[in-house]
């Protein structure tokens, strides 16, 4: 015969974990530690170079226009290419459209402003997420198959 009540399993560890939680806080270095390391985790990322922007690029065109000329960036690694057009419209705003070279499908994840984005990549690689009105610095991350590329840029 067993001189204690039978407690529930799932009670127990509930009551365990929250007395630890309340009282064997990890030391604030050892969380910032953690934190740190935990960015980490995509370092099998690809960080995909800058090979053109129209900013710099570009010619100077010959004959002036009324409208803007859109943005056009270009990134590369291990042969993937990630063109890049950043639109401005008064109208309908600013958004960024992408072509992946050669095409593939995948999935999009878009940091702009602490605000994340996420957009398929279809079948003839195109993408397209809509960006905020002032200019930003974004973080554009590709998934194609089990490969990562990141894109950091000022648009």
């Amino acid at each position: 015969m067993n001189p204690t009540p039978e407690r529930d399993d799932d009670a127990l560890l509930s009551e365990l974990g929250e007395a630890l939680r309340l009282y064997d806080q990890p030391p604030a270095d050892v969380t910032a530690a953690a934190k740190e390391l935990f960015t980490w985790r995509t370092v099998d990322a690809e960080l995909a170079a800058l090979t053109f922007d129209s900013l710099l690029d570009d010619e100077p065109a010959a004959v002036r226009s009324t409208a803007a000329a859109p943005r056009l960036l270009t990134f590369e690694a291990d042969g993937i290419a990630v063109e890049l057009e950043v639109e401005a419209d008064p109208a309908a705003g600013r958004r960024l459209v992408g072509q992946v070279v050669p095409p593939r499908t995948g999935d999009l994840e878009l940091v702009v402003g602490g605000r994340t984005a996420r957009a398929p990549v279809d079948d003839i690689g195109r993408f397209v997420v809509d960006l905020p009105d002032e200019p930003q610095r974004i973080r554009l991350r590709l998934t194609v198959g089990a490969r990562a590329i990141s894109v950091v840029a000022l648009v």
